[in-house]
């Protein structure tokens, strides 16, 4: 007699299965295969089942702080390249600023790694950088200091040209003339005397000559062979005077004096003689001397008693007054350089006009 369970019949109970009559033991525990289900539509309205696959999550977008680090690092850059540019660091400062600014901000929201603390090192560094490049630039001798604008004038245009004559380029003054050392000769009596020209064999030189003996007094020069070249002073009794020789450069080594007294001779270089002032000169007795000015007209004049001549040798020779005695007198005068040769035994002046 069954009795009803309680939320079934007993048609809801398996029957047991009947043991194995021939070996007397119970069945064993077979497991069934495993078989998956087949796939059946969810009955409409029915919840989803809990162990269903869900649709992955979006990822969610990055904190702010970590924003704020970039920008630090960015503005730091940005700020310390504006700050080596000349004239754009004076307002290079701004974003120095604000590179700190942002790292500080990205540090107090806790950003990690090292962008917040790189944007404020490079916002200092850009700030200082900034402070030297712009005092460079508006330093007195800077070559950076940018040109002074027209206060007058209302847009860009070209400079106008100075009033002002601009300086003329400096020219180096001539090197000074070296003139050699005079050679100094003395001796009494009749002597062969080997000299040396200052300016070398083949160049013209000048003697200032004295003796104070009180007969006849000669002095011719020689060449190498010892030949007679040129007689440079045929006196009676004392003389003083300078003279030209070696005019032809024959190569003069020696002078040959006649003397009954004391003398002496000073070998020197054309270089040391005086010039014409203003275009003119005077003197006494034999002198030398240089003229480098114009052609024209000159007027000499001479108060001694003797032989009185003046030669001027350039580009040719010319005898310009030979006379005794006193002169005075106007003669043509040729353009210089040239050598004036005088021979004289009295006061004397040469004048040029207009020179």
């Amino acid at each position: 007699m069954s009795e009803d369970l309680p939320g079934g019949s007993a048609a809801d109970v398996p029957a047991a299965e009947p043991a194995d009559v021939t070996s007397g033991t119970a069945p064993p525990d077979v497991a069934p295969p495993d078989v998956a289900p087949p796939d059946t539509p969810a009955p409409a309205g029915a919840a989803p089942d809990a162990a269903a696959p869900q649709p992955s999550a979006s990822p969610l977008p990055s904190s702010p702080s970590s924003g704020l680090a970039l920008a630090a690092l960015v503005t730091g850059i940005a700020s310390l390249v504006m700050a080596s540019i000349p004239f754009v660091s004076f307002v290079a400062f701004i974003p120095a600023f604000a590179a700190i600014g942002l790292g500080v901000a990205a540090l107090v929201k806790k950003a990690r790694g090292g962008k917040p603390i790189a944007g404020i090192v490079l916002g200092a560094l850009a700030f200082f950088v900034a402070i030297g490049v712009s005092a460079a630039a508006v330093s007195p001798g800077s070559s950076l200091r940018a040109p002074v604008a027209d206060a007058g004038a209302g847009s860009p245009s070209a400079s106008a040209p100075s009033s002002e004559p601009s300086a003329e380029p400096s020219v180096a003054p001539p090197a000074p003339v070296v003139v050699p050392a005079d050679k100094v000769y003395s001796g009494s009596g009749d002597s062969v005397l080997p000299i040396e020209l200052p300016d070398g064999l083949d160049s013209a030189a000048v003697a200032t000559i004295s003796y104070s003996g009180e007969r006849n007094f000669a002095v011719w020069s020689l060449d190498s062979n010892m030949e007679e070249d040129d007689l440079l002073v045929n006196e009676i009794g004392a003389y003083s005077g300078t003279v030209v020789f070696n005019l032809s450069g024959a190569g003069i080594t020696s002078l040959e004096i006649t003397a009954s007294g004391p003398w002496s001779v000073t070998v020197r270089s054309i270089l040391s003689l005086r010039e014409f002032v203003a275009g003119s000169a005077s003197g006494h007795g034999d002198d030398v001397l240089i003229y480098r000015g114009r052609a024209g007209v000159a007027t000499l004049t001479h108060n001694g008693s003797r032989n009185f001549a003046v030669w001027k040798y350039g580009d040719r020779s010319d005898l310009v007054v030979n006379d005794i005695g006193a002169y005075s007198g106007s003669v043509r005068w040729t353009a210089g350089p040239s050598l004036v040769a005088v021979t004289a035994d009295g006061d004397w002046s040469i004048s040029l006009a207009n020179q």
